[in-house]
This record gives structure tokens, sequence and C-alpha cells, in this order.
């Protein structure tokens, strides 16, 4: 005959943690809902998950059928967070013994669910309807199997739902918990402190020990140190921690030094599997947001291959937009390159990312969304399908798969629901769904649970077995969910027979199972507080054994105790300490050797490549000697330089086609209308609908530039416009390279050299004032290779339509107001070309290669002062180091 089953029941919430190593077939520890599941085995009632978000959709239709009730104004405002809302409440007085039916002692509210209760027959049973449907069973006669309910708690505390349910059982009353630590000890003190008895004052010895530490790192670190130090006594301690982070960073810690770890895990929604549907339902809206598109790309885990998930991204880093001219040409190549399969990757591609879109702020076809989240669900599943596949199946890939398998039934759960909505879906309200299927996210585990290892506990309720040692790490706590009731309504329910706990069974059940789990422990605590106790509420029972120890001294620090030297200072809960030199980071170094015979002049030069040779050589040796380069990650350019960028471009299709000025209206006009095309397409971040107001004031300030722009070569008598010319001609016997923004021309021949700069108003004025302007020094050189004189220059500054130019070099027709007394461009290219060439001995010697901005000014050569400047304001850098790639390898971003 087999034994009876033994059913351990409790109120408080939160799984159970079986520590021993003994078989528990016949034996169930859990909470209500584990009990419900047996008894519906037993009695083969049959019980279909169903998401929570379906019943609350049900019952926001039963809602709306109920008018002028209390709550339709909220129904109105929120349709959503009401009815999820009231549905809790219903199903807390269900569990109470309500009948749903109309009762004028009853609370309004109650009166109203009646209402709703009445059209709400046929809705998807909750946990009330379970539980009546197993006292049906057990009513009509069906035997449970032998068995024994050990119940923690009074009957009493039990709603009265389950009263009917447990009367019927087989109930015996609980085992006594007393401490297990030695008597007199301060441990079990503690525990008696803990149990509610006469308090008694403590001191620490040895089963009781309780220590600070000035930051999270120090305190993961010196508990894995101690575990470490004890190697026999991991599977019998306890880790009681209930911040989910700092327990994944205690495990990192342990996996480092070789230690089993706990196999501490997240609950997030923010697991990179679980991000495909959210990212790629934001497809859905035009125009599309390319930080979203961006992400969806850069995924680890994605329905594009890789490849051409990586093409798409870099040309969106290069225009962020879906649809600018880096899109369609690096989909246009994707596309040339999948005629070999078919054209399997453009049907892909077109799958993904060619839908329909409807514009933001307006309501969106359900059947379109649908179709999306169909779509996230059948890709999902068969990703996991074909991981569960493969023989050499890490548990890694176990994770994924098992992710996947959650982000598939969100994604189905999300479709259903979609189509329960009607024709057409608003925007927040898909987002209110999306926020409701996601709502428990997926399980990250980056370390997983190695037999012999520590057992992480995130409440003392869930220990059920005697352990050795208990590590409290954080004595913070978060605070037990309010009740729904006021207390009016509590009382009001009670007169009319419905007793609605307050809270206060449920807290006292959770606080005798923390007591219960903390009488287990047999030998030592030791108590780590950290910094952010103070932030936090502090454990009731941490608040109870703190006001019997004494006040002075106050706990030792773990970073003193290691500037001590006294690891033993917390017997039996010692470490090492091990002192190791600490190697220094790259250090500064203005001067590096490196032979000359490494190093080779360039058969052409830029303008860029000219100021970077003469302000720092190091630099120009890293980036064009070493061939250094930056990650390729991709990302989107910032606001100032997407703008910059966008007025490029713009200026760049209207007036790019090398033909005559247009007027100033015609040239406004055309301008604007490419705008309001190219925005979406090219800057799709500043077309979003919260940048609106940025997006104008940048039409405005587009059309006053062009404004300026077109007024000014008008004036001066030039006739036509080259965009974006190539350079021509040579400087120190090379090639030059590049693109000139724009080169002007008047009938008699002469050109005038203007350069686009988005900002820097000042900059570029002091520039020209100076004498720096050598990119267009540069560029000036260029044109006269080709016409035998220095054209006029000109920077043309967009964002405050303001054109400037040196009185050295005018632009004809510009209003004095502009024509900043400076140099002539070839006197600047002049001094230019001369400073290069007395500064080159490093290129050409074995003297070594400097890093100019880190040398004392003293010790730069003659001309340098047009790249580098003497003295800066306090936190500045040097203009060359602003953009640069290579700051931690000179040492200069130590020092910053």
């Amino acid at each position: 005959m087999l034994p009876p089953t033994q059913l351990i029941i409790r109120l408080a919430p939160g799984h159970v943690r079986r520590l021993a190593d003994r078989p528990t077939l016949d034996q169930i520890v859990g909470g209500p809902s584990l009990l419900l599941a047996w008894l519906e085995v037993q009695l083969g009632l049959p019980h279909a998950e169903m998401h929570r978000a379906a019943r609350v959709m049900q019952f926001a239709t039963a809602l709306d059928s109920v008018s002028d009730a209390c709550f339709t104004r909220s129904m109105q405002a929120d349709r959503w967070a009401t009815a999820s809302e009231l549905l809790e409440r219903r199903d807390g007085l269900m569990l109470c013994g309500w009948d749903g039916k109309p009762n004028d002692t009853h609370p309004r509210i109650a009166r109203d669910l009646a209402r709703a209760e009445a059209v709400h027959t046929d809705g998807f049973p909750g946990i009330a309807e379970r539980i009546a449907a197993v006292g049906e069973a057990l009513h009509a006669g069906q035997i449970l199997p032998s068995h024994q309910c050990q119940l923690e708690e009074p009957l009493e505390y039990w709603p009265k739902a389950w009263q009917a349910i447990l009367t019927k059982l087989n109930v015996c009353q609980p085992d006594v918990s007393v401490p297990l630590s030695p008597n007199s000890s301060a441990l079990f003190k503690a525990a008696c402190v803990v149990r509610g008895q006469k308090p008694s004052s403590i001191s620490c010895d040895a089963s009781l020990r309780v220590t600070q530490t000035r930051s999270d790192t120090a305190a993961v670190e010196f508990v894995a140190a101690v575990l470490a130090n004890s190697p026999e006594k991991l599977s019998t301690t306890v880790v009681y921690c209930e911040d989910d982070a700092l327990a994944v960073r205690l495990d990192a810690c342990l996996q480092r030094i070789g230690l089993p770890t706990m196999g501490a895990s997240l609950q997030t929604r923010a697991h990179p599997v679980l991000q495909v549907l959210p990212l790629s339902l934001e497809l859905c809206w035009d125009p599309v947001d390319p930080q979203c598109l961006l992400d969806f790309l850069t995924l680890p885990v994605l329905p594009l291959p890789r490849p051409a998930a990586s093409s798409l991204a870099r040309a969106l880093s290069e225009q962020p937009g879906l649809g600018s001219e880096a899109w369609e040409s690096a989909f246009a190549e994707l596309c040339k390159t999948s005629e070999a399969d078919d054209g399997k990757l453009k049907d892909c591609l077109l799958e993904w990312l060619g839908g329909q879109r409807s514009p933001h702020g307006e309501p969106i076809a359900s059947e379109l969304i649908s179709d999306q989240c169909k779509r996230v669900a059948k890709w999902a599943v068969g990703r996991a399908t074909v991981i569960w596949q493969n023989d050499s199946l890490t548990p890694t890939d176990e994770q994924i798969a098992i992710v996947l398998h959650e982000a598939s039934r969100q994604a189905s759960l999300l479709a259903s629901l979609v189509e329960l909505v009607g024709d057409l879906i608003a925007q927040p309200q898909l987002g209110r769904l999306l926020e409701e299927v996601m709502d428990r996210g997926a399980e990250s585990k980056p370390c997983l649970e190695a037999e012999g290892g520590p057992v992480r506990v995130r409440s003392l309720s869930e220990i059920a077995d005697p352990y050795d040692r208990l590590i409290w790490l954080g004595t913070g706590t978060a605070d037990t969910p309010a009740c729904r009731w006021s207390v009016k309504q509590i009382r009001e329910f009670a007169n009319a027979g419905i007793i609605i706990d307050d809270g206060t069974h449920r807290l006292r059940s959770l606080r005798a199972a923390e007591a219960r789990g903390f009488c287990l422990v047999r030998e030592s605590m030791l108590t780590v507080l950290l910094p952010q106790n103070a932030e936090r509420r502090s454990h009731p029972f941490w608040l109870a054994i703190e006001q019997q120890l004494p006040k002075d001294p106050k706990p030792v620090a773990v970073e003193d105790l290691i500037e001590r030297d006294e690891g033993q200072g917390l017997w039996p809960f010692v470490f090492n300490c091990q002192a190791v030199r600490v190697v220094s980071s790259q250090p500064m170094r203005a001067l590096w050797e490196i032979p000359a015979r490494l190093l080779r002049d360039r058969e052409y030069v830029s303008a860029s490549e000219l100021q970077d040779r003469l302000a720092c050589p190091l630099k120009w040796t890293l980036q064009y000697q070493a061939g250094l380069r930056s990650s390729e990650i991709a990302s989107l350019p910032d606001d100032y330089q997407l703008r910059g960028n966008l007025f490029h471009k713009i200026i760049e299709r209207v007036f790019g086609n090398e033909g005559d000025l247009p007027s100033v209206e015609q040239a406004v006009a055309q301008v604007e209308e490419t705008f309001d095309k190219r925005l979406p397409l090219d800057a799709a971040p500043l077309a979003q609908p919260d940048k609106r107001v940025e997006s104008h004031r940048l039409r405005n300030e587009l059309s006053k530039a062009t404004r300026v722009f077109v007024t000014a070569l008008r004036s001066g008598g030039y006739q036509s416009v080259k965009i974006e010319w190539p350079l021509d001609g040579s400087a120190f016997g090379k090639q030059l390279k590049g693109w000139i923004d724009c080169v002007a021309t008047r009938a008699d021949g002469r050109e005038a050299v203007v350069d686009f700069k988005y900002g820097g108003r000042n900059k570029y004025y002091d520039m020209i004032k100076d004498g720096e302007s050598l990119q267009l020094a540069t560029y000036a050189l260029s044109r006269r290779s080709e016409t035998g004189h220095f054209p006029a220059v000109a920077y043309l500054i967009l964002s405050d339509g303001m054109l400037f130019t040196p009185s050295g070099s005018p632009l004809e027709g510009v209003a004095s107001a502009e024509v900043i007394d400076g140099p002539s461009i070839e006197s600047v290219w002049n001094n230019f070309s001369a400073a290069i060439i007395a500064a080159d001995d490093w290129l050409t010697t074995d003297k070594p290669v400097p890093a100019r901005p880190l040398q004392d000014a003293s010790d730069w050569p003659g001309g340098t002062e047009l790249v580098l400047k003497e003295k800066l304001p306090k936190g500045d850098t040097q203009s060359v180091c602003r953009y640069c790639d290579y700051t931690r390898l000179c040492g200069i971003e130590v020092i910053q």
C-alpha cells in the first residue's frame, strides 16, 4: 500500500527551495496554486492555462455594457488599466464568497460589478471558478487519494472559497518550529527575537557576525572570498539576497574564482530575444524610428541574415532613415546578391522591412499588427526547433531556445488579443496590450546552478530544510502589496458576510514562514550591510535583531579589515588578503620611438590629413600608417552631425546639377520642398512626432541660409555653382584628394570656394581673422592648379544664415558686415605648407614621433600655432583631440 501523499501548504507567497538531498515524490510543498493544481489532477478536472490579458479583454467588454457606473469615467480615460484593476477586485471578491449578484448592502463598486457580472457568464475561468469546480466534484462524491494536508496557517486565514475545500481534506497540524542553533548562542537569541519571544540583548559571537561594505562590489567580492575559504560548507550555505542583480554579480565572482555557482537569475523583459516583437512592431509606423530600426538590425538573435542586417545597419548609421539614398543603395546591392539564392534574401528583407505602415498618431489596421505578430511567432518557434535539433546543444543554446518559445508565446497571444479589438487599433492601446503580454519577461541566468554550490533564496520563507550557514546579503526588503479596498468598504462587506483580508493575514503568513526559515540555520549567520540599505525599508526581522545588538561599536567595514590585513576578524567567516601591485594603464607619452623605416609618406594628401599631420604626428601615424580603426558597431549620428549631413545633402540635391543659379525665391522653394521630402528618409530621428518643433526650426534655418547663399552669389556676379566638386592638383608633390562643398564661377572665369558648416559661428569667424582657415586654403590650392590663381573663399554658417569671407580673398557682392579683416587665402596656404615642411623631420629621420598636444608649447616647431592653441580654457582640449580615436593609446584620456 502506497504511503499517503503529504501536502505541506502555506499562504505565504513565493516558491519553496528544497535543500536536503532526499526524494520528495510523495511530498508536495507550496502554496494555494500548487494545492489547486494537485486537486484538479486527482479529480480529473482539465485546466487550460489562460493568460491574464485575455481575461482582461473579455472582462473589459462586460464592463462596457454597464452605464453610469462608478468606474465609467475611469474606463473612458484608461480602459485597459481600469478593467485590469476591476478584474483583480472581482476575483478577490469571488474568493471571499461574493456570489456576483447585486446587494444593496454592498459598496457601490460591488453593485456595479454585479451588473457587469450578469453579462460575464461565459468568461475565462479564474481561481474562484476553478475552486468551485473542485468543490462540485467533491460534493458529487469523487474521492481523493490517501493524503495528509498540513496547513501552516490557521484555517480562518484562508479565503472563504478555500475554507469550503479545506474542510473536506485530511488536515493535520503543522510541526512546531524551534531554533536549531545552539542554546545561549547569539544566533539562538536572534531566532527567539524573530519568533516574537521576549527580547534579550545580543552580543555577537562566532554564531552571529555583522559587517558592512562601502560598495556593492566590495560586498560580493567579500562574500565570494568567504565562501572560497570554506569549500566544505558550500552546499550547506544559504545566501539570502533579495536583489537579483546583486546575486548575479556574486555568481560572476564565484565563477571567476572557480567555485560552484548558485544559478542566480534575473526575470527581465529586456532579454534580446524578447525585443524582436516590440521592435518589429515599431516598423509598422511611418516614418520608421531609425533608432528602433537600428536596434532591430543589431539584435544578437534576429530574423534576418546577419551579414545583410549589418550592411543595412551601416547604411542607417550613414543616413538614418528607411528609404534614404544610403539605405536604397545597400538594399539594392543585397537584392543583387540575392539572385544567387533564387531571391530568398530579397523576399526575407521585404517580408520584414517592406510592409505597409500607418502614420504616427493614427490607428493602424489590426490585421497588419496581427500578421506581424504571427510572423514573429513563426520565426521564433522555428528558430527554437532548429536549436533543439542540434546534436551539440550547449546550456546557453538551451536557454536561448527557451526564451524563443516564450517570444513565440507572447507574439501569438498578442495576435489573438489584437484580433479581439476590432478592425483598427490605436498606438497607445497596442502599447498596453504589448506591455501586458510581456509582463513576466524571460529568465536570464548568466551562470547555471552547479552541484555542491551555495543556495540562493530571495526570501527566508523559501527555506524548508535545515542548513548550516546563512549569509544575509543586504537587509533591505520590498514593500508588501497594499490592500485594494478602503476601510469603509471592508467594513460594509463584513456586515454583508464577506470577509476581506486587509493584508494582515497575508503578512502574518509571510512573517511566520520567514521565521521558520530563519530558525532552520544550525551554526552561524553573517549579515552584510550595504550602502543602499539607508535608502530601502529594512527587513522587520533585522530591525528587531538590530535593536538588541550593542549600539557601539558600529559594525566593522570590510574595507577596513582588508586595509589592516585582518581576514580572521569575522571568524568563522574568514578570508585571505593578498597584496597585488596594480599596473597602471597606458602612460601619457609625448614622444614615441618609432623607427623611420616603418614610416613612409603617402601617395596622396587631403585637407584633414594635412592638418592632423601638423597638429599630432602620432594621430597621423596611427591612422594612416598603422591603419588602426575604431569599432564597426553601428550607431546613429548625433543630432549636430545629423543636421549638418542633412543640410549638405539637401543643398547638393538642389544645386548639384552644375547649372545656372536659380533665383532666390526659386532656390528657397526647392530647398523647402526637398527638406519636406527627404527629412523622414535621410534624417528620420528629426521627423519623429516629438521633434516637430525642432524640424520646423531647421526648415527655417535652411531657408534662411539658402536665401543668404543665393543672394550673395548673384550679387557678386556668380552665375553657376558646382556642389561636392572633386579636388584637383597637387600639394607637396602628391595628388590632392577630397571634395569641395561649393565652387561658384563668374562670367569672367573667376571662382569662389564656399565651405558649408552647420554651426560654430564664432569658431570660423576667428579662423578667418587669424589666418587659420586651413581647409579652405587646401581647397583654394586645388583650384589654383586649374585656373592659375587662388579663388575667393568663404564659410557659409548654415544654422545662422551667415557668410564669412576674409578681406584678403573676399567674395564679390558680400555685405561689408560679413567681410572679416583676415589675410588672403594664398598667404594662409603658404604659412600652412611652410609649417608642415619645417615640422616633418619625424617622418624622414629617426627622431621620435611627437604627440604634440601632450608636449609643452615651447617644444612645438614654428607654425604649429595654426592648428594648436598654446593656452586653452579650463577643461577644453585641442581640436585635433576632440574627434580622435586614439586618446587611450596616447594617454590623454587618463589625465582628463
